[in-house]
């Protein structure tokens, strides 16, 4: 749990594990919540199909409810950024093996969602982060294309004209800060990005930088914190990396993975490249 106003309380109250099934493992967490329903958004990775579908766990005040997948496609789907939009709900989830960034609409929450037209193709666009700030809506996206070595990039989305290809810049090539790790978010009157130090290694830290400037011309960002895997407290358990931070009044969600070896798992994933999974 989280006080209104902070910006983590990681240290002081350990984070409880939100199961996985037997075929399916969360991951990217995002919170949400409608008609004073809290919902976790994640990625499910399916072991038996071999790729990530996005689903929901309700959240009833105590415990999560089982997780439910809403949205599949015949590629890798995760990080489910969740948002709303001019009274609309969507979600851009990264979808980089499509090579096209697109949004999905909830026509009936949390369900049945619509999958709109494309943003943007050609560009294996993955973690992509909205923020609306002074009036304008920015889109924050990571390029794994080879030509743009794994560089963020960031342009204005305007409802009737999507992305504004005349403002997409580059606004970072360090990979300790440049790609996204989950919603920004705003803690009185700052503003705080988000992102994973992948430098080294995938999950090696997540970092919180508060944006200075962000304008049409230029953008300008300081960092304030970041939390490694040996800072985070998980019931007895060891967790060897962290990817994506989201918070919400009352919660903060991280997924992690760690590196104890599972013997059951192991026979899953056999059973699965078998074709033996009922």
């Amino acid at each position: 749990m989280k006080p209104q106003g902070s910006i983590l309380t990681y240290q002081t109250t350990p984070f409880i594990a939100v199961p996985n099934t037997r075929r399916l493992v969360a991951a990217d967490p995002f919170l949400f919540t409608e008609c004073g329903v809290t919902y976790l958004f994640a990625e499910l990775f399916d072991k038996k199909d071999g790729r990530g579908k996005l689903g929901y766990a309700v959240f009833d005040g105590q415990t999560f409810s089982k997780w439910k997948v809403v949205i599949d496609e015949p590629y890798h789907l995760s990080y489910p950024n969740i948002f709303r939009y001019k009274g609309e709900i969507y979600i851009v989830p990264e979808a980089n093996e499509s090579e096209t960034l697109y949004a999905y609409r909830a026509t009936v929450f949390p369900d049945q969602w619509e999958k709109c037209s494309p943003l943007i193709t050609g560009r294996r666009l993955v973690d992509t982060t909205f923020l609306e700030r002074d009036a304008r809506c920015w889109v924050f996206t990571y390029d794994l294309m080879p030509d743009n070595n794994k560089k963020l990039f960031r342009c204005e989305f305007q409802e009737d004209r999507g992305l504004l290809a005349d403002s997409w810049r580059c606004i970072s090539e360090n990979d300790a800060v440049a790609r996204p790790g989950g919603n920004f978010i705003r803690v009185q009157d700052k503003v705080i990005r988000v992102s994973q130090d992948c430098a080294k290694d995938y999950g090696q830290a997540i970092v919180f930088s508060e944006v200075i400037t962000c304008n049409q011309d230029k953008y300008e960002e300081k960092e304030i914190l970041r939390i490694a895997p040996k800072d985070i407290k998980l019931n007895k358990q060891f967790v060897h990396g962290v990817h994506t931070y989201n918070a919400n009044d009352s919660l903060e969600v991280i997924d992690f993975h760690k590196t104890d070896f599972d013997p059951m798992t192991q026979i899953r994933r056999l059973i699965s490249k078998l074709g033996l999974w009922k």
